[in-house]
C-alpha cells in the first residue's frame, strides 16, 4: 500500500496535530517566561494527570527550579521547590531515568516517599528532561488514581521532555549569548572611552588600501588631526603633514618592526606598530615629549649628584687617610705631657705648694681627656678608612673583667652606684680582639655610671647555642636617666648624643657609641639597646663563641 493510501484513526491525527502545534509554539519562544507557559500548555493538553510539574536546572542559582506545575497551590508549588532535590527529582536528575510508581501502596521496591504535599497520590510518574547526554531537568506527573499512566502517556511525555530539552538548551544559549554580546558592547563602550580620554592615537589600516579603518584618542587633537576625517582616507594622505609618521607607517605596511621615537615638530612621538593575524596593521602613537624633558633632567640631576657624592666619598677617604696616618704624631705629645706632669706631681709632690700640685693635676686631668677624645676621632677613621686591624686571640675573661673594673671604679665611685656582676661559672671560651673588648665594655660600663646617681649598674656574662652556634653575650644594664624613642633612633650616629642638654652636661665626642658598634661588627657580632626615660637602659652585645 502506498503512503498517500494509509488511513490514520482520528484519534491519533489529533494527537499528530497537537504535537504540532506544540512543537511549534514550543520552539517559537524567546524568553524562559513564554518556555515556561508552553511546556505547561502542552502538558496540560497531552497529559490527563491531576498533578503535573516541570523542574528545570537554574545554573546560576545552582538548584532545580519549578518552572510550570499544575494543581498545586503556591504554598504547595514553592515547597515543592524546596525539597525538589532531596525527593524524586533530584534522584531522577542525578540518575537519568524513566520512575514510573503504578500504585504508591504496592511500592514493593520503596521507590516513592511520603509528599510533600496535602493532596493524597496514588501513581507518579517522572521522566529526565535531557539534551543530547547533559540532563537540564525533570518533569513529574502525579495522580490520585492507581494505575493512571499507560505506555501511551509514557511515550507522550518521553516526546515533550526531549522537545523541551532541546528548546531550553537553545534558550539557555541564546541568553548566554545576549549576556556575552552585550558585556562584549558595554566592554567596547568602556574601552572606546579610556582609549578617547588618553593622550593616545590609536589607529589601525588595511595594509592593502593603506585606508584607516579605526582612529581613537586624544592624541589626534595633540597632532592637530581629527580622527572622524580619517577614517577611510589612505594613511599618507591623512597623515601627509607628518613625513616621518608616514615613513613609519610605510615601513610597517611593509612588514618591518617599527618601534621607535619620531620627532615631529616640536613634539617627540613613540610609535609602535603590530600586525594582526587577519593582516590588519594597528599602530599605537604616544606623547613622550614631556616624558623625555623630565628623563632628561632627572639625568643630568643624577649625574650631578653622583659626581657630589664622589666628591664627598673621596673627601671623606682622605680625611680618614690623613687622621689615621696622624695617629702617631698626635697621641706622642700628648702622652709626653701627660707622663712628664705625672713625674714632676711624683718627685716634687711634697716640695711643692698645694695650689701648684692642684694645677699638676689639672694639666694632667685636661690632657688625657683631650687623648680619650683624639683617640675616639682617630679609631672612627681607622674604621672608615678600612685600616683598623682586628687581631683575634684566646681571651682570659677573668682577667679582663678584672682590669675592666679597675678602670671604671672612679665613675662608679663619683655616681655613688652599686656594680652587679653577674657570669657564669666557668666562664665561657671566647676567641676575639682582647683590646677591641675591653674597649666596648669599657664604653658601655661608663656611659652607664656616667648617666646613673646612685643607682645600680650591671654586667651579665652569658653562653648560648642558637642553630648549633654558639655565642657569647653581654648585658650592660643601669638604672640612670634612660632615653626616648627618638633619642634610641640616633645614638648610634657619629658625633650624636641623645640631645643638646645631655651633650653640655655630661660632654663628650658622641662617638664612643658609634666606634662601639663598628667594632661589634667587625668582630662577627651585633648590639641593640632598650630603654625608658627615667627608668635606665640596656644594651645588649654579642660575639661568636668557640665551637667545640
Amino acid at each position: 500500500m502506498s503512503r498517500t493510501g494509509l488511513a490514520v484513526d482520528p484519534a491519533n491525527r489529533h494527537l499528530i496535530e497537537l504535537l504540532t502545534g506544540i512543537s511549534s509554539g514550543i520552539a517559537s519562544v524567546n524568553d524562559l517566561t513564554g518556555f515556561a507557559r508552553e511546556i505547561e500548555r502542552a502538558l496540560d493538553e497531552l497529559c490527563d494527570a491531576e498533578y503535573i510539574a516541570l523542574y528545570l536546572w537554574d545554573f546560576e542559582a545552582g538548584r532545580l527550579r519549578t518552572f510550570a506545575g499544575r494543581g498545586f497551590t503556591p504554598e504547595e508549588r514553592a515547597e515543592a521547590e524546596r525539597t525538589a532535590w532531596d525527593r524524586h527529582p533530584g534522584s531522577v536528575f542525578r540518575e537519568p531515568r524513566l520512575l514510573h510508581v503504578p500504585d504508591v501502596l504496592l511500592d514493593q521496591d520503596r521507590q516513592t516517599q511520603n509528599s510533600a504535599r496535602s493532596f493524597i497520590v496514588r501513581s507518579r510518574l517522572f521522566m529526565p528532561v535531557m539534551c543530547r547526554d547533559e540532563v537540564l531537568g525533570v518533569i513529574g506527573l502525579a495522580s490520585g488514581t492507581p494505575n493512571r499512566f499507560t505506555d501511551g502517556d509514557i511515550a507522550v511525555l518521553g516526546f515533550i521532555s526531549r522537545l523541551t530539552g532541546v528548546v531550553y538548551r537553545q534558550l539557555l544559549d541564546r541568553i548566554e549569548r545576549r549576556r556575552a554580546e552585550t558585556s562584549l558592547a558595554t566592554t567596547a563602550r568602556r574601552l572606546r572611552l579610556v582609549v578617547g580620554s588618553l593622550p593616545i592615537a590609536l589607529l589601525s589600516l588595511d595594509p592593502t588600501t593603506r585606508r584607516i579603518s579605526l582612529a581613537e584618542g586624544a592624541g589626534f587633537g595633540q597632532l592637530g588631526l581629527d580622527p572622524v576625517l580619517c577614517l577611510g582616507v589612505p594613511a599618507d594622505e591623512a597623515l601627509a603633514g607628518f613625513p616621518a609618521l608616514s615613513d613609519a607607517v610605510e615601513r610597517a605596511v611593509r612588514g618591518e618592526a617599527v618601534a621607535e621615537q619620531l620627532a615631529m615638530r616640536e613634539r617627540v612621538i613613540s610609535f609602535q606598530a603590530a600586525a594582526h593575524r587577519g593582516g590588519e596593521l594597528t599602530v599605537l602613537l604616544f606623547d613622550i615629549t614631556d616624558l623625555r624633558r623630565a628623563l632628561d633632567e632627572l639625568t643630568v640631576a643624577n649625574n650631578d649628584l653622583q659626581q657630589a657624592r664622589d666628591q664627598a666619598i673621596e673627601a671623606t677617604r682622605a680625611k680618614s687617610s690623613f687622621l689615621a696616618a696622624m695617629s702617631h704624631e698626635l697621641r706622642t705629645p700628648l702622652n709626653a705631657i701627660i707622663g712628664y706632669t705625672e713625674l714632676l706631681l711624683e718627685e716634687h709632690a711634697a716640695l711643692a705648694s698645694p695650689g701648684f700640685a692642684a694645677d699638676l693635676e689639672r694639666v694632667a686631668g685636661a690632657a688625657r681627656h683631650l687623648l680619650g677624645l683624639i683617640s675616639d676621632v682617630l679609631d672612627l677613621s681607622k674604621i672608615e678608612a678600612g685600616k683598623f686591624a682586628i687581631h683575634p686571640e684566646d681571651i682570659d675573661l677573668a682577667a679582663l673583667l678584672a682590669s675592666i673594673d679597675a678602670a671604671c671604679r672612679p665613675g662608679q665611685q663619683r655616681g655613688g652606684n652599686h656594680f652587679v656582676l653577674d657570669v657564669p661559672d666557668p666562664l665561657p671560651a671566647l676567641r676575639a680582639d682582647a683590646t677591641a673588648l675591653r674597649g666596648i665594655l669599657i664604653n658601655l660600663l661608663g656611659n652607664a655610671h656616667k648617666f646613673t646617681n646612685h643607682g645600680t649598674v650591671s654586667l651579665q656574662i652569658r653562653e648560648l647555642v642558637e642553630a648549633g652556634a654558639r655565642r657569647v653575650e653581654f648585658t650592660v644594664a643601669d638604672t640612670g636617666i634612660g632615653m626616648s624613642e627618638p633619642q634610641l633612633r640616633r645614638i648610634f650616629d657619629n658625633f650624636t648624643q641623645a640631645d643638646a642638654s645631655i651633650a653640655r652636661r655630661f660632654g663628650g665626642t658622641g662617638l664612643g657609641l658609634a666606634i662601639t658598634l663598628n667594632l661589634v661588627q667587625l668582630m662577627g657580632g651585633d648590639i641593640a639597646v632598650t630603654s625608658e626615660p627615667g627608668i635606665g637602659s640596656t644594651f645588649t652585645f654579642w660575639l661568636p663563641g668557640v665551637p667545640e
